[in-house]
């Protein structure tokens, strides 16, 4: 066991691994009415072709975010209703990379968590609830082809890692997860919620050798660590970028992207070191309060739609902008964005007198966000950022210089890597 003391802050964190080899984290705030918890395995919507003891395994688009909902409902009773009797709020969610399960609750900690393992840890999948829940979410996922901002995301992802997993919704086809069955949902769970490849962080109000007491009995029975399983997952790659693309929906306004893809492996550490440069590099560039945001917006080529989002993972990483414009603005909008991106660096350096305010201004935020034992649980990614939580924040970005940032902003944004995607309206070409 280990204990990482935040000292600045008057906040530590104990982490521990069980024989079984999943990884525990505990932040212990007595001031605080809430706790929050979290759980999460490495197993997202792009490890659909994965080898195990060198076996090649391919599972249909969408069978993570599948197991997920299933894993809710069990033969006697649904894991949503006992939250709810214990007074808690839960929810889950499925990402490219991971998959979360998470409670929030002010009262009956142990039980929220003992509930929290036993449902996940213990599948039940019939041939009658998988073909129920296909009907579910086929409309959940009709929903969203019909959501021309989530078709704009996945687009631009198209363009930057063109015939990938990664092109797949996360939800999968409504032709896709017609393929699923219980043995594939039996298998993936026995492959990828191996405690050895989950974590658990709880944040708040608890006693902490209770909570520990309830975990370590909760998992008593899960596989052990030593089990072997030779596991490989197969990465996105770096596939020739699609310069270029377009699609016509039933949208009023054309819609914008341009993406970006960083090429560059780092260690967790690195990685976020990384994602706290992007912030503010992005803010610097193109925030509401950067003069060339400013500039765009009052010349009518940006407005409130405009925004940016930073995908940092273990295999991929890219940056994307988007934005509604019109038909007679948009190559214009595409020009002077890509003029900011591929500038990056000495746009930057333009503002070097702003540099350490700005530092300033996202350490506040980072110390704002230490109010929400919700946001700490969910930003915390073990494989991604290692033991690193929003504590480590500040710091971080103390130690930062000008130099470095601007010199990682001339590496990243690349104008080889740069692509374009738009949706016009149904019956408007360029």
């Amino acid at each position: 066991m280990a204990t990482i003391n935040y000292d600045r802050f008057g906040e530590k964190m104990e982490s521990f691994a069980l024989l079984n080899g999943l990884h525990v984290d505990l932040i212990a705030r007595p001031s605080f009415h809430q706790t929050d918890g979290i759980l999460t395995t490495r197993f997202g919507s792009v490890n659909t072709t994965f080898t195990v003891d060198e076996q090649r395994k391919t599972y249909p688009s969408g069978i993570a975010h599948f197991l997920e909902h299933k894993l809710f409902e069990k033969e006697e009773y649904d894991a949503f209703d006992k939250f709810a009797i214990y007074g808690a709020d839960s929810n889950a969610f499925t990402s490219f990379t991971r998959t979360s399960y998470l409670f929030s609750t002010a009262e009956n900690v142990g039980e929220c968590v003992s509930t929290l393992l036993d449902f996940v840890f213990s599948p039940y999948f019939s041939d009658q609830t998988v073909n129920k829940e296909k009907g579910i979410i086929g409309q959940e996922i009709q929903m969203y082809e019909d959501d021309a901002n989530w078709q704009l995301l996945f687009g631009i992802i198209s363009n930057l890692y063109p015939k990938t997993p990664l092109t797949a919704d996360i939800a999968g086809s409504v032709q896709s997860i017609q393929a699923i069955t219980p043995a594939m949902l039996y298998e993936c769970d026995q492959y990828f919620y191996r405690p050895s490849n989950m974590s658990l962080m709880i944040v708040g109000n608890f006693d902490e050798a209770q909570i520990k007491e309830i975990i370590k009995n909760a998992t008593a029975g899960s596989l052990a660590s030593n089990d072997k399983l030779n596991l490989q997952r197969v990465n996105p790659g770096y596939p020739a970028i699609v310069p270029f693309a377009e699609r016509q929906m039933d949208v009023q306004r054309p819609k914008l992207a341009l993406g970006v893809r960083g090429e560059k492996e780092f260690l967790p550490a690195e990685r976020f070191k990384v994602k706290i440069m992007l912030q503010i590099i992005l803010e610097m560039l193109v925030g509401e309060s950067s003069a060339d945001y400013q500039r765009l917006f009052d010349q009518g080529l940006i407005d409130n739609s405009f925004g940016y989002e930073i995908q940092l993972e273990d295999g991929f990483q890219f940056v994307d902008f988007y934005l509604d414009t019109s038909l007679e603005q948009i190559d214009q909008a595409a020009a002077e964005l890509k003029a900011i991106i591929v500038n990056a660096a000495a746009k930057l350096t333009e503002q070097k007198p702003i540099f350490e305010s700005m530092k300033r201004e996202f350490i506040g935020r980072a110390i704002k966000a230490m109010n929400s034992n919700e946001n700490i649980a969910n930003q915390f990614d073990l494989w991604l950022y290692g033991e690193r939580t929003v504590f480590d924040v500040p710091a971080t970005i103390e130690r930062l210089t000008f130099d470095e940032v601007v010199d990682f902003a001339d590496q990243f944004f690349d104008p080889a890597k740069l692509t374009r995607y738009q949706i016009l309206p149904r019956g408007d070409q360029k």
